[in-house]
C-alpha cells in the first residue's frame, strides 16, 4: 500500500507509476491527473481519474476498454493477466469454470467482441459465474453506445475497488469524503434530497454496495433494500455483531444524519481487514433503506424487516403520487411477498449498535467529541386533517367562518404550550398545508403534522392526551372537524447497560479521559427498533454549526470522525463474545 500523503508528494511519474495497476495497462489515465494534486482523499482521486476518463475521446475510451482482457477468455488461459485481474477473476470463481461454463462463456465472449468491437466489462467482485454469464446475456442486448458507456462505467468501478486496496489514507478524512460523495446524489439538484426507492435511493444504495464489496464484505440487498455487508468471523457460525444506520433523507437533509453509521463501520472494517486482523464474531453492517417516514409516511421500514416487526398493511400506503409502497416495491425490483424471510435470526445475535452524530448542542457546547448514548426517546406522530368549510374572503363574516387554517393555528400553539413546562419533552409541528388554497379563499381544509416526543412514556402520553383535548375544544368552538392518524408511536428504550459501559471503556481509551459523557437522544433511531431484539448501544459524535441537523447546515470535522472511528474500532476488537 502507499499513503494518499505520499501519493501527493511524489514526483509525478512516481505518482504514476504507483497507480499503474488501477486502470488496465493505461497510465495515460494517471497522467492527466497528477498536476491535480493534493487529493484530500481517496474518493477524491477515484472521482479525478473518472473524470479524466470521462473526458477522454472516443479512440482513447476504446483503447481503454480493449485493454482489458476477456473474462475467463485467452489471457486467463495462457496465464497473461495482471495480478490485479486475476485476483478478481479467482474471486469470482472464474478460474473454476465447468466446462458447461466455460464453454458458454467462450460463446458469449465471441458473440459480445464480434458486436461491439470490444471485450465485455465487468466489476466481478461480488459475482458468482451464475452472476456473470446472465449479465452477458442480458447486455449482449444492448447497443453500442450503450453498452461502451456500460463498460466506462464498469471500469470506473474496478478502479474504485482496487484504489481502496492500495491507497492508505487517514479514516476521517475517508469518512466525511464518502459522505460528500453521497450527498451528490439526489433527486433534487438544490438540496439534499433521497427519499425510498426513488432513482437516486437506488443510485446511493448501490454506491453503498460498492463501498461495502471494496471493503471485503459479503454483500447482499434484501426485501426492502437494506443493504447488509457482512465480515465472517474468524470460525464457522460465529455469533454476529449488528452495526448500522439509514441511508434515506429527510427534505433539504445534511450529510451526515444516518449515513455516518454506515460509512464509518465500512472504513473501520476495511482497515481491519487490511491488517490482517480477524475478529472472533461476524459484524454485519446494515444500511437500512428506509427511517425518516418521508414518501410513504411509514417510518422505520428498515429496520422494522430486519427485526421482524414489518406491517403488512404498510404496503398499501400511498405517496404524494398515488403510487402504493407494494408498487414501488416491485417497480425497484424488490419481493414484497419476501419481507418476513427478511428477519434476521436472533438466536445468535451479540446485540446492535449504532453510530450517530448527536443531532444537538449538547456535546459541542462543552467541548466533548464523543458521549454515550443511555436513552432513545418515544415518539408519537400524527398527520392531522382539519376540515371546515371555503368561502369568499370577502363575503362571510368573521364570525361566521369555518376556517381550517385558524383552527390549525390554535392547533400549533397548542402543541407548544402542552409541550413547553417539562423539561426532556418536546413537540413539533414541522408540517403545515392548505390544499388548493389561495389569496381570496376562506380555507376550507387543513392538513398538519404532530411529533410529540419525550425520554419518559408517561410524559410524552400525558402531552398528546393534552393537545388531543384541546384539539376537540378547537373544533367544537371553531365548528370544524378534526381527524388525527397516528403514524408511529414507539416508547422510550434505554441502550443495555453493557453496551454504554463498552462504549464509555472504548471512548476512555482512544480519547485518555476516565470522565465520559453520557446524555440520552431526543432523536428516534433504528437502534430503539432493533432493541425489540437484542442488546442495543448507541455512540454519539459531536457535530458543528450550533448542533443542527436535517439541514444542510449539519457538519462533521474530520477530526471527530476520525476519533469516532477510533472509538469503534477499539469497541470492535475489545467487545466481550458472549451471547
Amino acid at each position: 500500500m502507499i499513503s494518499l500523503q505520499e501519493l501527493n508528494s511524489v514526483p509525478a511519474p512516481q505518482f504514476v507509476a504507483a497507480l499503474s495497476s488501477i486502470f488496465e495497462r493505461s497510465p495515460w489515465v494517471p497522467e492527466r491527473v497528477a498536476q491535480a494534486r493534493p487529493f484530500k482523499s481517496g474518493v477524491a482521486l477515484h472521482a479525478a481519474l473518472c473524470a479524466a476518463v470521462d473526458g477522454a475521446n472516443i479512440e482513447e475510451q476504446l483503447a481503454l476498454i480493449r485493454a482489458h482482457p476477456e473474462l475467463a477468455g485467452r489471457a486467463a488461459i495462457r496465464g497473461g493477466l495482471t495480478p490485479e485481474s486475476t485476483r478478481e477473476q479467482q474471486g469470482a470463481g472464474l478460474t473454476a469454470c465447468t466446462p458447461e461454463e466455460f464453454a458458454r462463456l467462450q460463446q458469449l465472449n465471441g458473440l459480445y467482441t464480434q458486436k461491439f468491437g470490444f471485450p465485455f466489462i465487468l466489476a466481478v467482485k461480488g459475482h458468482n459465474r451464475a452472476s456473470v454469464i446472465a449479465a452477458m446475456e442480458q447486455r449482449i442486448e444492448n447497443t453500442v453506445q450503450h453498452e461502451r458507456a456500460v463498460a466506462l462505467r464498469e471500469i470506473g468501478r474496478i478502479a474504485g475497488f482496487r484504489l481502496v486496496d492500495l491507497v492508505d489514507e487517514p479514516l476521517g478524512s475517508r469518512i466525511t469524503s464518502m459522505a460528500e460523495q453521497l450527498a451528490r446524489i439526489s433527486e433534487r439538484q438544490d438540496a439534499l434530497v433521497c427519499s425510498y426507492l426513488t432513482c437516486a435511493h437506488r443510485a446511493t444504495a448501490a454506491l453503498i454496495r460498492d463501498w461495502m464489496l471494496g471493503a471485503g464484505l459479503q454483500v447482499e440487498i434484501d426485501a426492502v433494500g437494506n443493504v447488509i455487508g457482512r465480515w465472517p468471523g474468524a470460525v464457522a457460525n460465529a455469533p454476529t455483531l449488528l452495526t448500522g444506520s439509514h441511508f434515506d433523507t429527510v427534505v433539504d437533509a445534511g450529510k451526515f444524519d444516518g449515513r455516518l453509521g454506515i460509512l464509518l463501520p465500512i472504513a473501520v472494517i476495511a482497515d481491519l481487514r487490511r491488517a490482517g486482523v480477524q475478529l472472533p464474531y461476524t459484524v454485519a453492517i446494515v444500511a437500512f433503506s428506509e427511517e425518516e417516514g418521508v414518501r410513504f409516511k411509514s417510518t422505520f421500514l428498515g429496520s422494522r424487516a430486519l427485526a421482524g416487526q414489518f406491517d403488512p398493511a404498510t404496503l398499501d400506503s400511498v405517496d404524494a403520487d398515488g403510487i402504493t409502497l407494494r408498487q414501488a416495491m416491485h417497480t425497484a425490483g424488490l419481493d414484497p411477498a419476501a419481507i418476513p424471510a427478511a428477519a434476521i435470526p436472533t438466536r445468535n445475535l451479540l446485540g446492535f449498535v449504532e453510530v450517530h452524530i448527536e443531532q444537538g448542542p449538547v456535546l459541542l457546547n462543552e467541548d466533548v467529541p464523543l458521549g454515550v448514548v443511555t436513552s432513545i426517546a418515544g415518539s408519537i406522530r400524527c398527520l392531522v386533517s382539519i376540515s371546515g368549510l371555503a368561502g369568499h374572503s370577502g363575503t362571510v363574516p368573521m364570525h361566521l367562518r369555518r376556517d381550517a387554517a385558524a383552527a390549525a393555528a390554535e392547533l400549533v400553539l397548542a402543541v407548544e404550550r402542552c409541550c413547553s413546562s417539562t423539561p426532556g419533552l418536546v413537540g413539533t409541528v414541522g408540517q403545515l398545508q392548505v390544499p388548493s388554497g389561495a389569496m381570496n379563499v376562506i380555507p376550507g381544509r387543513c392538513e398538519l403534522s404532530v411529533d410529540i416526543r419525550a425520554a419518559s412514556d408517561q410524559v410524552r402520553d400525558t402531552a398528546f392526551a393534552a393537545v388531543t383535548a384541546e384539539s376537540e375544544r378547537i373544533a367544537a368552538r371553531r365548528n370544524v372537524e378534526i381527524q388525527w392518524r397516528k403514524v408511529l408511536d414507539v416508547g422510550s428504550v434505554p441502550c443495555a447497560p453493557k453496551m454504554q459501559q463498552s462504549w464509555a471503556d472504548s471512548i476512555a481509551r482512544v480519547t485518555g479521559k476516565t470522565e465520559v459523557r453520557r446524555l440520552p437522544s431526543g432523536a428516534g433511531h433504528d437502534a430503539m427498533v432493533m432493541a425489540r431484539i437484542t442488546d442495543m448501544g448507541m455512540l454519539f459524535v459531536r457535530c458543528g454549526n450550533g448542533g443542527i441537523s436535517h439541514h444542510p447546515a449539519e457538519t462533521l470535522s474530520t477530526d471527530d470522525a476520525d476519533l469516532a472511528a477510533c472509538a469503534f474500532k477499539d469497541f470492535l476488537l475489545n467487545f466481550p463474545v458472549s451471547i
